[in-house]
């Protein structure tokens, strides 16, 4: 259990830091590519103000307090750092009639041209196309676009990127190492009080049997000489369920502790076994007026305890009957789905609040409206059967179908 439940810690936690850490980078990237994109068209934007060239600010110390708010976009060393080109096109022809390419070293005068060619193309106005920020103004004559390398920005958000990545693949490798050695730590002082009340449930239970036994050896005695009365009769009946308690609980708390090893398994044919037991339950079925149905898969066989087995399917059986309505169905079937073994008990059962299906394996539960005493449980039985199909690694799951049907599934 406290195995599960540390494989569910780190699980959780690793998730929890993950996310946190990719929302975080994503956010900065995000924030840092916006800011760029923002700075550049501010710069397009001015150039497309200013005719396709840069303001002249002629600022000195004394006067930079009153700087208009487009000259403080900027630096002095702006139009020297900055590379583009500007190219005006023929809105009929698609063709370059006039361009500046003197602000950009570039080698290859076509290689703008095609790329002006697929702005114009584009249905945005503005955007990145290879290395370069773009931006398209409708003039009198056609277009006017503007493009500015935007390679060192680029790199830089793309080096960021990198770094992030193996950030958080560090602190991912740095913090599951952590918590794979420390968990044991955190988890010891539950681990120590679960170990407390599963030897305090064994110690009383032994307790217990000696003056169950005792109150039942004297009733038998005082009905011996005195003849059966109600009240004897009363305290036999009491004594005979606390007995079957006590019984059930010491089992349940060994079973808690047991952990199935791959040596103590061994092959069990669940056909033959699903079989005997549905027999088993026809006479006590039959009584309560139960139509019992059962389709069993031959050769159906599964590695785990035997008597484990046995009482697995004993359980699901015997709550099927105790619970079943007025309609009286029951259904067995046995079958096999991608290697595992398939057991599946249903009963009718109408009434039943579907609020408290999921709480059907916790341990002393019954719902009110038709899992009570009088049905003979004690609401440890199907707690026992989900210990037995999670030290077998399977699955043991129940569904509350819309035609009022209680359905337990067992994969293993």
């Amino acid at each position: 259990m406290f195995k599960q439940l540390k494989v569910r810690f780190i699980i959780l936690a690793m998730v929890s830091m993950t996310v946190t850490l990719i929302l975080a980078f994503t956010a900065v990237n995000v924030t840092l590519r916006v800011r760029l994109a923002n700075r550049t068209d501010e710069i397009i934007d001015t150039l497309y103000e200013n005719g396709g060239v840069f303001p002249i600010f002629n600022r000195t110390r004394e006067d930079s307090d009153s700087d208009s708010q487009e000259e403080r976009k900027f630096h002095t060393e702006t139009p020297f750092q900055t590379r583009y080109y500007i190219a005006y096109v023929n809105d009929e022809t698609e063709q370059i009639f006039n361009a500046d390419y003197t602000h950009i070293a570039i080698m290859n005068i076509d290689m703008i041209k095609e790329q002006v060619t697929q702005i114009m193309d584009k249905k945005k106005d503005r955007g990145y196309i290879d290395n370069y920020r773009f931006a398209r103004f409708e003039t009198e004559d056609g277009f006017m676009i503007i493009g500015i390398d935007c390679q060192t920005d680029l790199s830089t958000v793309k080096t960021l990127l990198i770094i992030t990545l193996v950030t958080i693949s560090s602190c991912v490798i740095i913090v599951l190492i952590i918590l794979i050695v420390f968990s044991k730590y955190v988890l010891k002082p539950f681990e120590e009080n679960r170990e407390k009340q599963r030897r305090f449930i064994t110690d009383a239970g032994h307790e217990l049997k000696t003056p169950i036994a005792i109150i039942q050896s004297n009733t038998e005695v005082m009905e011996m000489i005195d003849g059966e009365s109600k009240w004897l009769s009363n305290i036999k009946q009491q004594t005979v369920r606390m007995s079957h308690l006590v019984k059930g609980l010491i089992e349940l708390s060994k079973m808690d502790e047991q952990v199935l090893s791959e040596k103590e398994k061994q092959k069990i044919i669940l056909s033959e076994i699903v079989f005997n037991s549905v027999e088993s339950f026809r006479v006590p079925a039959e009584t309560k007026g139960i139509n019992l149905s059962a389709e069993i898969a031959p050769n159906i066989s599964v590695m785990g305890d035997l008597e484990d087995i046995v009482r697995l399917v004993g359980i699901l059986l015997d709550n099927a009957i105790k619970y079943t309505d007025d309609r009286k169905e029951m259904k067995v079937r046995l079958s096999s789905k991608s290697k595992k073994a398939v057991l599946v008990v249903s009963n009718t059962c109408k009434g039943l609040d579907r609020a408290s299906v999921p709480k059907f394996f916790d341990r002393f539960y019954r719902s009110d409206s038709s899992r009570n005493s009088e049905t003979g449980g004690y609401g440890i039985g199907l707690s026992m059967a989900q210990m037995i199909v999670q030290n077998h690694k399977g699955k043991l799951s129940v569904n509350y179908s819309e035609d009022k049907r209680v359905i337990f599934t067992v994969e293993i």
